[in-house]
């Protein structure tokens, strides 16, 4: 993973939440994987701060690995992704009381995981817009979330 970049400091500088099915979709050959890819050259393009919790890491690797372990994906790519995902500029961000955000966010949408509340509160706390392929999940909050973008499909 590279050096995360600094918080944005001006209304000029621009960033985005991102979760693991925008990872997983830039890495691997999937539905919407060149979208994805479109959205991601245009941010890194304009300089956009590309910033997701520390569970992101874990999400990305997790299923990477399983995966490769159920015989879905190659060894070798799975370890070209792997690598390909340690190269990604994205900033892996901590903000103090992200817990506490990411709590109260899955209790008021009555979520039964707090793991993409996490995303969710990240995004809110940085003031980003939150960036989902996960499209179940974009359904469920459309209408509670209005900075929630969603890959188009």
């Amino acid at each position: 993973m590279a050096t995360p970049k600094p918080q944005p400091r001006s209304p000029q500088e621009r960033g985005v939440g991102v979760d693991a099915s925008i990872l997983l979709k830039l890495l691997l050959p999937e539905k919407e994987s060149e979208a994805v890819r479109r959205q991601w050259g245009e941010w890194l393009e304009q300089d956009t701060v590309i910033a997701a919790p520390f569970l992101l890491a874990y999400e990305v690797v997790s299923v990477l690995r399983n995966k490769v372990f159920r015989g879905e994906l190659p060894v070798e790519a799975g370890e070209a992704a792997f690598l390909a995902f340690q190269a990604q500029e994205i900033s892996l961000l901590h903000p103090e009381g992200i817990e506490e955000k990411a709590w109260g966010l899955a209790k008021q949408w009555n979520l039964p995981t707090a793991y993409d509340a996490v995303y969710l509160a990240l995004a809110e706390v940085m003031n980003y817009e939150f960036w989902t392929a996960d499209r179940r999940f974009a359904a469920t909050l459309r209408k509670k979330v209005p900075r929630m973008r969603v890959i188009p499909g």
